[in-house]
């Protein structure tokens, strides 16, 4: 059964952030994106954590309703802040910041617009 029929409307987002060598770190914030205050949202996923320890950067890819992505994205966003020491982070990647970058990608009967 497609997505569509089902009502959802899909997007993905590949979080960069500045760590990758303290696992839990990187955890954390994924676990993040997946909900508030210890509830799991049942329209989010997280579908891969990328790390790469030379860089020191990962690339967490998060798939949720359009309804719910924004919500999740800035979660993991906050905790990234939190959690992220930029005064000791090092890697041979340059980084702007806790979180480097955040595309969006429409999935499913979402339009680039949105």
């Amino acid at each position: 059964m497609s997505s569509s029929r089902l009502g959802l409307r899909l997007a993905a987002c590949l979080l960069n952030i500045s760590e990758a060598r303290t696992k839990h770190i990187v955890e954390n914030i994924a676990n993040a994106a997946l909900g508030r205050n210890g509830q799991k949202h049942p329209e989010v996923s997280v579908l891969n954590i990328f790390s790469d320890q030379d860089y020191n950067r990962s690339v967490i890819t998060i798939v949720a309703s359009v309804d719910e992505l924004g919500n999740s994205v800035l979660a993991a966003c906050l905790e990234a802040f939190q959690s992220i020491d930029m005064q000791v982070q090092e890697g041979i990647h340059p980084c702007l910041g806790a979180v480097d970058l955040i595309p969006i990608y429409p999935l499913t009967d979402v339009g680039v617009e949105e």
